[in-house]
Order: C-alpha cells, then sequence, then structure tokens
C-alpha cells in the first residue's frame, strides 16, 4: 500500500497489462483503443472488467495505435490532469465548472449541516472501510434541487476569468472569448478554490478533497470539517426561488447537466416531457423541433406544408451549386394550393411567391390553358358534352349520372366575343347576335338594348359522377332574364337526354334543382314523358303511384329535389319562428340556421325530464322530426337504403294524411279553415312529396339498373351549382356573362382541388354565411 493506505497507485496502473495510457487517474486508455472511466483514483477493476468482457478488442488481435509506444514510461501527466476532479470527468471538454458563490454570508451558525447518519449508533466497530455518506439531510436535499452549480465557495467566475485573462478581457467578461485550453486553466482554477463539491448522484454534499471512505466514524475527517463552514450553512439556508422565476436563470449553468445530453434523444425527451407534464418542446432550436415533430408524424396529413418545404429545399440546393431556380418538381397538393390562392387574389399569390416560394402566375396560366375546362361554346352542345363523355372512357366509368341546373344572378352587360364571334350577355342566339364586320357591333348592341333582351341571370348546366372526389363539368351556360318557361327548361332537358346522352351513351340517373317553380314544373314535363318502358311502384291502398321513365340508351331518369334547399324552405313556411336575422339582413339560403332548426338538440328542447313531449311542443315537434327526417333521410351517410325509405315515407304518409285533414275540416267548417290558410304552400307540399318519391325510385332504380354502383343520394340534386356560383362569388363577387366565361377554368382547378382534400377550405362556424357543402 502507498502512504495513505491505499493500495492502488499510478505506478501500478502503469505497469497494468491493458493500460495502453492514463488520461487522468479516473480516466485510461485500453490497449484496444477505448477510454475507460475509473471508479476510483488509480483502480483498476473498471479497466479489467472491461478488458474481460465482450467490449474489448484486445481478444481479436486488434491493437490500439498506443501499443506501438512506451507511452506509459515517458508520459508525464500535465497539471491539468493531476488534479483530481470526478466533476470534470463527467464534463464536455468547452464546459466550464458552474459554481455556488455568494459575497454576502451572515456568520449565523446552526445544526443545519447536521447528518442524517450521525443519528445513528454504531452497533459495531471494524476496521473494514466503508463508503463515506457525505453530508446529507432534508434541508441539504433541498439545496441540492435549488442550485444548478457543482461547486462552492469559490469566487465568482467573472473576477476569476478577469484575473487569468486580464488582456482577453479589459471590461466585461464572456464565456464566448474563450477557447478550449482556456477554459481548461479556468476549470483548474475554479476547482482549486472550491471548498465543497455537489454529489447529485448521491444526493450529498462533500468536501473537495473526499477520498470516500471512512473508518469507525459516520463521515470522513475532511466531510466532518466542512460542517462547521459557515458559508455552506448560509447557502443551504436560502430558499428555492419560484417556478416563475427560474426562467431567469442563466443557460450556461445548464451546460453540463447530465440530462442535456439524454435530452437529444427524442424518446427520453418524449418521457421527460410526460412526467413533467410539460408539452412543449425544451429544445430552443426550431429546426430541431420541427425535424422532431415531422418523424413523429405531425405533418403527415399536411400535404400542402410538405409540398412547400420539399420546393425551400430545392431552391437551396440549387442556389448552392449556383443554378437557375427553374424547371422544379412540384407535389399535385401545393400546385393546388398556389392554383387556389392564385384564383382568389393573384396579389397574394406574387406576395406568398416573392416570401417563401411557388409557381408564378404565369405558369398558373399555361397549366389552366392545357386543360380540356375551358367552355369555348356556353350553348348546350354536342361537343360539350362529349368532353364529358371522354373523361368518363378515360376512367372507364359506366354508372350512373347526375345533372342538374340552377339559376343566378348577373351583372347586366354586353360585350363583344372575338372567340365566339358575336355579342354576349343577351338572351339572344349567337346567330342573331353575330357580327360579320365591325360596323355591325353598334348595331346589334342598340336592337338587344331595344328589344329588352340583355340578360340579368344565367343558368348553369353540369353533369357530375354521384361519387366522393370526382370533378363536375359545366356543360352550358345559357343566359337569361329570371322569366323562363318550365316549357323552355324542359325543352333543354330533352336536348340533352333524347338528342346527346342517348348519342354518347351515358346514363343520366336524376335531374336535380333546387325546387323553384320553373324548374319543378320543368322535371315534371320530363317525368311525364312517354316511353315505352318505366319504374313503377304503385299501391292503391295506400294511394302509391311512384313512376320515372326509362330511355332508350340512357336508362331511368329521375327527378330530385336539393334537400338542403327542401329544409331551407320547412325553415321559411309562415308561422315559423321568428329571430332577428329573419328580419335584419335576411339570408333565406343559410344552411347553418336550418341546420339548427332541424337537428336532435332543438328536438331535446321539447322534451321534460321524463323524455316526454311537453303538451305545449307536441305540434312543434312533430313538424321537425318529420321533415327532419325527411332530410336526414338524404344527407345522413349512415343509414342503409331501406331505411332511408322509411323515413321518406313516414314523412309521405304523414303529409298526406295531414293535407285530407285540412280538407276534410275545410269542408265542414269552410268560415274558418282553408288549405292555404291552414296547410303549407303547395309548392312545399310538392317539393317534400316529391323528395319521397325520388328516394324510393333512386333505390328501385340502382337494384336493377346499377347494382354494381353505390348509391349517395347526398350526391343527387343541385348542391354542385351553389358550389360553382359560391366559388364564383368569391372570385369576383358581381360579374357579368362574359366575366364568368372567363372564370371557369380557374373555377374548374378550384373545385378539383376542395373535392380530392389537397386543400382545407372551411369556413368559421361562428360566420352565418350562405350554403355549406360537404363532398
Amino acid at each position: 500500500m502507498n502512504k495513505s493506505g491505499w493500495k492502488y497507485s499510478k505506478k501500478r496502473l502503469v505497469k497494468h497489462e491493458f493500460c495502453a495510457a492514463i488520461i487522468n487517474p479516473k480516466k485510461v486508455v485500453c490497449i484496444c483503443g477505448k477510454i475507460i472511466k475509473l471508479n476510483r483514483k488509480w483502480d483498476e477493476d473498471y479497466l479489467n472488467r472491461h478488458a474481460n468482457g465482450n467490449g474489448c478488442k484486445r481478444k481479436s488481435g486488434q491493437q490500439s495505435i498506443y501499443c506501438f509506444f512506451d507511452s506509459n514510461k515517458n508520459d508525464v501527466i500535465s497539471s491539468e490532469e493531476e488534479y483530481d476532479s470526478d466533476i470534470c470527468d463527467n464534463m464536455d471538454n468547452d464546459d466550464i465548472i458552474t459554481i455556488d458563490s455568494n459575497e454576502n454570508d451572515n456568520n449565523n451558525s446552526d445544526d443545519i449541516l447536521s447528518s442524517e447518519d450521525e443519528d445513528q449508533p454504531n452497533k459495531e466497530k471494524s476496521r473494514k472501510r466503508i463508503h463515506c455518506p457525505g453530508l446529507r439531510s432534508q434541508k441539504i436535499r433541498y439545496y441540492i434541487e435549488r442550485t444548478p452549480a457543482q461547486v462552492g465557495d469559490t469566487r465568482r467566475i467573472e473576477i476569476i476569468g478577469k484575473e487569468l485573462f486580464p488582456s482577453l478581457f479589459t471590461e466585461n467578461f464572456s464565456r464566448k472569448k474563450l477557447n478550449t485550453a482556456q477554459k481548461r486553466k479556468l476549470n483548474r482554477q475554479i476547482y482549486a478554490e472550491a471548498e465543497w463539491k455537489i454529489d447529485r448522484e448521491g444526493n450529498c454534499v462533500r468536501v473537495k478533497n473526499c477520498n470516500g471512505e471512512y473508518t469507525n466514524e459516520n463521515l470522513c475527517i475532511e466531510c466532518k470539517q466542512i460542517k462547521s463552514n459557515i458559508k455552506l450553512a448560509n447557502r443551504v439556508r436560502v430558499k428555492k426561488p419560484d417556478e416563475k422565476n427560474l426562467k431567469f436563470t442563466p443557460n450556461f449553468y445548464f451546460e453540463n447537466d447530465k440530462l442535456k445530453k439524454y435530452l437529444k434523444n427524442a424518446d427520453l425527451l418524449t418521457i421527460w416531457n410526460i412526467i413533467k407534464n410539460n408539452n412543449s418542446s425544451t429544445n430552443s432550436n426550431l429546426w430541431i423541433t420541427i425535424a422532431n415533430k415531422g418523424l413523429k408524424g405531425v405533418f403527415t396529413n399536411s400535404e400542402t406544408f410538405k409540398g412547400l418545404c420539399s420546393i425551400m429545399c430545392q431552391i437551396a440546393d440549387r442556389k448552392e451549386k449556383n443554378m437557375k431556380t427553374q424547371n422544379l418538381k412540384y407535389s399535385e397538393e401545393f400546385t393546388d394550393f398556389l392554383i387556389v390562392l392564385g384564383t382568389i387574389s393573384p396579389c397574394a399569390l406574387d406576395l406568398f411567391r416573392q416570401n417563401l416560394a411557388g409557381r408564378g402566375i404565369q405558369s398558373i396560366r399555361k397549366l389552366r390553358a392545357n386543360t380540356n375546362d375551358t367552355l369555348t361554346n356556353p350553348d348546350l352542345c354536342f361537343e360539350n358534352v362529349a368532353r364529358f363523355k371522354r373523361f368518363l372512357d378515360k376512367i372507364n366509368y359506366k354508372g350512373p349520372i347526375a345533372a342538374m341546373s340552377d339559376n343566378t344572378k348577373l351583372k347586366p352587360s354586353l360585350r363583344y366575343s372575338s372567340q365566339l364571334g358575336c355579342v354576349i350577355g343577351s338572351t339572344l342566339s349567337q346567330e342573331e347576335t353575330k357580327i360579320n364586320i365591325y360596323n355591325d357591333i353598334p348595331k346589334i348592341i342598340q336592337s338587344i338594348k331595344d328589344k329588352k333582351e340583355i340578360a340579368n341571370y344565367v343558368r348553369v348546366y353540369i353533369l357530375q359522377i354521384p361519387l366522393p372526389k370526382f370533378p363536375l363539368v359545366i356543360i352550358a351556360l345559357i343566359p337569361n332574364n329570371g322569366k323562363d318557361s318550365a316549357e323552355a327548361i324542359a325543352n333543354l332537358y330533352k336536348k340533352l337526354i333524347l338528342e346527346i346522352a342517348s348519342q354518347l351513351n351515358i346514363s343520366i340517373l336524376s335531374i336535380g334543382s333546387d325546387g323553384a317553380a320553373s324548374e319543378f314544373r320543368a322535371q315534371s314535363i320530363i317525368m311525364n314523358t312517354r316511353t315505352t318502358d318505366k319504374i313503377e311502384i304503385t299501391d292503391r291502398l295506400l294511394n302509391i303511384n311512384f313512376s320515372c321513365p326509362v330511355f332508350f340508351n340512357v336508362g331511368p331518369v329521375i327527378r330530385v329535389q336539393d334537400p338542403k334547399h327542401a329544409k331551407k324552405t320547412a325553415l321559411n313556411l309562415p308561422s315559423s319562428v321568428l329571430f332577428k336575422n329573419d328580419v335584419i339582413k335576411l339570408d333565406r339560403q343559410d344552411d347553418g340556421a336550418a341546420y339548427r332548426s332541424f337537428c336532435y338538440h332543438n328536438l331535446k328542447h321539447c322534451l321534460n325530464n321524463d323524455i316526454e313531449i311537453k303538451e305545449e311542443y307536441k305540434r312543434f315537434f312533430i313538424y321537425l322530426f318529420i321533415l327532419g327526417e325527411l332530410v336526414d333521410s338524404y344527407l345522413n351517410r349512415e343509414i342503409c337504403p331501406i331505411e332511408r325509405i322509411r323515413m321518406c315515407m313516414t314523412t309521405f304518409f304523414f303529409l298526406k294524411l295531414w293535407r285530407y285533414h285540412i280538407e276534410t275540416m275545410t269542408r265542414n267548417y269552410s268560415d274558418f279553415m282553408s288549405i292555404q290558410q291552414n296547410f303549407m304552400a303547395i309548392q312545399s307540399f310538392s317539393i317534400f312529396n316529391s323528395l319521397s318519391e325520388s328516394m324510393v325510385l333512386l333505390v328501385k332504380s340502382h337494384r336493377e339498373y346499377y347494382s354494381e354502383f353505390l348509391l349517395l343520394p347526398w350526391m343527387h340534386g343541385s348542391e354542385a351549382c351553389e358550389h360553382i356560383f359560391g366559388i364564383a362569388r368569391q372570385i369576383r363577387t358581381d360579374f357579368d356573362f362574359a366575366e364568368l366565361l372567363q372564370m371557369i377554368p380557374k373555377i374548374s382547378h378550384y373545385s378539383k382541388s376542395i373535392r380530392t382534400n389537397n386543400l382545407s377550405v372551411e369556413k368559421e362556424k361562428s360566420v352565418r354565411e350562405g350554403n355549406i357543402y360537404v363532398y
């Protein structure tokens, strides 16, 4: 043994067969080249364990370069390595020891540093060496938890640093100015001045040169002497700061924390946040935070954001190589986002592109020009429908098609179209407004004004596959004055069905409308068309007589009223509940108001605590329930066809009985009751009955003609027309016929992007704004 009674020494470790080099008293290099940390000074136990284990490569014959030099004999450990500091063993070479300094110590001494182990009597005295427990108590544990320091009772780092490097710090001290060698020198001086060190693993305070062992005493001699240190007692006495003030602690106090190294692992960071009940990332680096979120799948469904990141990376790579940023690879989702943004506002697109990245407006215009969405002829013609047929053939679709039409307001205006060669914006045909020479333009315009044929409405005709995510195709835009007759509308439908669809073999299953009187009568004309084949459902006992024509090479054609418009019709009936918004800024097309009226929460208010209908609300409850069931049979996406039929027929029979009751009472009490005053409008009654009839016919037609295709009732109706008008109003709040023609490619791109779920376009629930579209 050496003079201190410790058998391990530097001389013994140097001669060890597995020791290639000594870094410091507690760190050596094995002959395999791996650095080994020792549990105690010069103790070779851990080195032996490593050499005899599977982690050492000496057995495979691979030796370190140290083995070819006699470094152990001539190597002299520098003063930097001589100072024994297990604190520095656990630090990076670039870190500085954190200290707990106090310049305003008072001289109050008490038993605050009494050790818990002193109260335990020694039952048996032995000369066996036992590990020194250090100073430990509840107050010392609070002290360790409170301070981030590693050593104590030294001067402030700023004072020591200025004293060691006066030429480097003429004014203020800064850690960033020190290199690695200077930081090591500063650490040596700090450790030399320190009186005690904080052992966080042992949860105690030890004297700096504690050898870790004692005999027959509770503490080693060095630790026992520090118990009377007044400065340590004062530091332990300081209260722990509030959590809200911890954010003011300088970051360098936590640089030597082992936890900082472990939390670089994303999984350990997640566990730490869960333990601390803190969902925010402890990493101050934005890019590392984004990377961690991305690896966890946070941006999996953010296709637009991923497309932006991809373009930003491509641009950065090309700039590093001094290449031009042309012919970049844009994702479909990000392209859709840019197209919609440019459609709504070219200025917003330009601002976005200049500050981030993206296609320019010229590039987007080229994309639109290369598509087939441009409507070259606004009339209902063979070429427009053939364009839709080519799309069906491309995807090999042979199922049912939904046709629909609707009217919207136009800004009255006349313009010459060089593409069509005529003046557009009137209700006259193209042949009547055709321009042969330039001087014909003012003559034709004056003739239109004289005849008062300037259009202030436009009717759109759309064909759509009644399945999700398929684009709609506009086949005609017919300007009118809002006074179209049922025969005129029916003639266009006949032209579509009998002349064009039958020739192209397009199976039009439904013709939808919003229930306007002229459109409803036009649908009735089509339904009453005589054909050789029909689908009929009759029951004389129940007074049921449903039928629809079956056209050659087309199939059954059924009229369908839009269910959302039907719900608003039920809401807007006379004697309904009146709100402030029903008078001021009235919007009869507010889907949200109709939804709120017929939702189950509203029905719930009609029930008492025993879940029974309140007597004063019975009639109101029945009205909401019956008509709500009718609309829900179309819009509900979680019920089977037979359940849809039950819901529709419940409404059908109720309305029949209700009308029969009113008619009977009118005959008996004609002075007090009438159909006009005590029943709903005839048009509303016809719409609701038509919805019941359409559902039954749709189910039967699918079973007999389209059994391989899904029946999605909410895809039939005129909602797609409202969708087109809504997009047009977003692009331009008020437009004329020529402007609407120019917007068709923009509207088509916008609609395709929304239907494919590449973009999230949702209105705020608090906004009371018109139609609510669901695709």
